[in-house]
């Protein structure tokens, strides 16, 4: 329990001390004062070598972050040319074109020592092996999402081929083929759909 009543007889002893003499009352309030003075000036210079730290932390990382990162132009990225959208003409150097009137070609990639095209249709892809024309298998388009993204470029793993972009249902896609499927990426480079890889006939 709190008593908010001081005991009389320290009431008494409080009053009955003399009062200091002005002279030390201010050198009281003169030293309260220099310690005020010191106190504030520290935290200052503090927080200001926290910020210039902070500071040079950043602009390190950032430094540290660009010297590490694959420059734009590094071989690893990919960036389809606008050439190889599904407008490009059936049969740019194949011999197998004349007999895909509905299809036009996205790419060819290597496999098995052996250069396979992949064409696209309104319903499918398929690929043709180049030497033979024969047809290596057939893939329907997985649903597509049109994607205010565009796909400028992506790293290519180890082993990784680009084969070409091509436009389905308005949406532009990105067909990489990796050592054992080919893969359909979408508008924010993610993969919508994969396949195996045909055997060769």
């Amino acid at each position: 329990m709190i008593d908010d009543e001081l005991d009389p007889h320290i009431g008494a002893a409080l009053r009955d001390v003399a009062p200091a003499p002005d002279s030390v009352r201010d050198q009281h309030i003169a030293t309260a004062l220099g310690e005020i003075a010191v106190t504030a000036k520290r935290p200052r210079s503090v927080w200001l070598g926290a910020a210039a730290a902070i500071v040079v932390l950043l602009v390190g990382g950032n430094a540290l972050y660009a010297a590490l990162s694959p420059s734009r132009t590094s071989p690893a990225e990919i960036a389809m040319p606008e050439s190889t959208a599904s407008k490009v003409s059936p049969v740019k150097g194949s011999a197998c074109g004349a007999d895909l009137n509905e299809y036009t070609i996205v790419g060819t990639y290597t496999a098995s020592a052996s250069v396979q095209e992949v064409w696209s249709s309104a319903q499918d892809l398929i690929v043709v092996d180049q030497a033979s024309c024969a047809l290596l298998g057939t893939f329907t388009h997985p649903a597509i999402f049109t994607s205010a993204n565009g796909c400028a470029g992506f790293a290519l793993g180890a082993g990784n081929q680009a084969v070409g972009t091509y436009s389905v249902a308005g949406a532009e896609l990105t067909l990489v083929a990796t050592p054992t499927e080919l893969q359909i990426h979408g508008g924010s480079c993610e993969v919508i759909a994969s396949y195996p890889l045909p055997a060769r006939p």
